[in-house]
Parts: C-alpha cells; sequence; structure tokens
C-alpha cells in the first residue's frame, strides 16, 4: 500500500489507519466499561465516559510542549553566519 511516489502514507493508508485506531478504541473502551462498571467509582464511571478527550489533551500538551522547544532552541541558536558566507562569496 505504501509503495506510490506521493510518500509513505497516502489515502489508503491514512484511511486503513483511522479504521484500525476507531475499531482498537472502541474495543478498548468496551474493556473500560466492563471494569468500571465492577468497581462503582462514580470517579471511574466519568474517566471512563471522557478518556478519549482526555487522550486528545494529552496529546496536545505533549504536541505543544515539542514545538515550544524546538523554538525556543532555534532561538537560542541565531542565524548561521558561516551560511552568509558562503553566499555572499568571500572574495
Amino acid at each position: 500500500m505504501a509503495g506510490s511516489d506521493k510518500g509513505p502514507f497516502w489515502n489508503q493508508d491514512a484511511v486503513m489507519a483511522a479504521g484500525l485506531a476507531f475499531a482498537g478504541m472502541a474495543l478498548l473502551q468496551s474493556k473500560l466499561f466492563t471494569i468500571v462498571s465492577r468497581v462503582n467509582q462514580p470517579f471511574l464511571g466519568k474517566l471512563a465516559i471522557w478518556w478519549p478527550l482526555l487522550l486528545i489533551a494529552g496529546g496536545l500538551v505533549l504536541w505543544l510542549a515539542k514545538v515550544r522547544v524546538k523554538i525556543s532552541a532555534g532561538q537560542s541558536r541565531g542565524p548561521d553566519k558561516s551560511a552568509g558566507a558562503q553566499l555572499g562569496g568571500g572574495k
């Protein structure tokens, strides 16, 4: 499936990945509901219902932290002076 010239992941791969992710999350949620119904704790019941949103929010936090680290690393290095010397041609 990933042999096209457009890159390793394209339409068919994305659809397949989304389908597998949906099936896996549905299976996980069904297992969570079974476990939570045995425990009978109100907090765990709310967590079992809202876990997809918490998972997405956690992913966003990790992604934003990674972006912030990349931006701060780029600003601390400053511009590359050797590239300007090569482009300007040290005559």
